[in-house]
């Protein structure tokens, strides 16, 4: 019962962040979108609407929603020998930017298709970073949620004119280990790691056991429902409390390497908190043997 009134006490003290909230019909598009609003907006001039996936064969055979484009997981979260996940150049994401019609005036919602949101959620880590964070959205229950509403589906490839959108990188959307160390304890950030509970707390097994000392756990599950929509802000804001994470805070958010993660980032900046993302996250700690907590080493 203790714990019960701390936690409301805390919820009643948390400021009031302006959050992004679901955008409704006739508003400017925020963080997230319900299918309702893009069914009103699906053809206006500047909407880009982009199809994550790591194939595109679902896209072209079970078909789209109309008019989106597709976009390749890979094309903006880059695999080297020695990390998954990583940031693109600045290089090779014009290129892609060009690719998909993206211009200044473009306003872009992202979707994802099955069980699959950690993509979409880097995906708009991604845009973030490379300057787009202002315009991009995620559509709540991807194209699963469009379907069920039995809304239109499309199999015609859009032809898209190049985009000249040139990107302006945002690093402080992502931490490195350096920056985590120098910030384990500092009272205004919270580490959270996103993993499933059985890798927080150890009980995994090594490699993947335990977790970055004073980090609290968020597992990137807890904050959507079964059909993969987001929790209401309210809820988020319990989640996040109960956690430990003090209201005001920033937040840095971690799993193993950096897609699990980003789920909760979403979550973070959806109800008000500045966030960022480890990128390479528990797979790059590890392999810089820094020091890792195991709770189940202590029973």
């Amino acid at each position: 019962m203790k714990h019960i009134v701390l936690v409301l006490l805390a919820l009643a003290s948390f400021p009031l962040f302006v959050s992004a909230g679901v955008s409704e019909p006739g508003d400017n598009p925020g963080l997230l979108v319900n299918t309702e609003w893009l069914a009103k907006h699906l053809t206006d001039a500047d909407l880009v609407v982009l199809h994550a996936h790591w194939t595109n064969g679902n896209y072209r055979k079970m078909g789209h929603i109309p008019g989106a484009r597709f976009l390749w997981l890979n094309s903006l979260s880059k695999d080297t020998p020695e990390r998954s996940t990583e940031m693109p150049s600045q290089e090779e994401a014009t290129s892609v930017l060009k690719n998909l019609g993206i211009t200044d005036q473009s306003k872009i919602v992202v979707y994802f298709e099955g069980q699959n949101m950690t993509i979409t959620t880097r995906m708009i880590l991604t845009l973030t970073y490379l300057g787009l964070g202002d315009r991009v959205s995620l559509l709540d229950g991807g194209i699963e949620a469009w379907k069920k509403e039995g809304r239109p589906i499309s199999k015609d490839i859009p032809a898209t004119k190049p985009g000249t959108f040139v990107p302006r990188l945002h690093p402080d959307v992502e931490a490195d280990a350096d920056w985590v160390q120098k910030h384990l304890t500092n009272p205004n950030v919270t580490i959270i790691d996103a993993r499933a509970t059985r890798f927080y707390d150890g009980s995994s097994g090594p490699p993947s056991g335990g977790h970055i000392p004073h980090a609290v756990s968020i597992p990137f599950s807890s904050v959507v429902d079964s059909t993969n929509k987001m929790l209401d802000p309210d809820a988020l804001r319990q989640i996040f409390v109960k956690a430990g994470v003090k209201p005001g805070n920033e937040v840095v958010t971690y799993c193993h390497v950096g897609q699990q993660a980003t789920v909760v980032y979403f979550a973070a900046k959806y109800i008000g908190y500045n966030a960022r993302v480890y990128d390479g996250s528990f797979e790059d700690w590890n392999d810089r043997d820094l020091p890792i907590e195991n709770p189940s080493q202590k029973k």
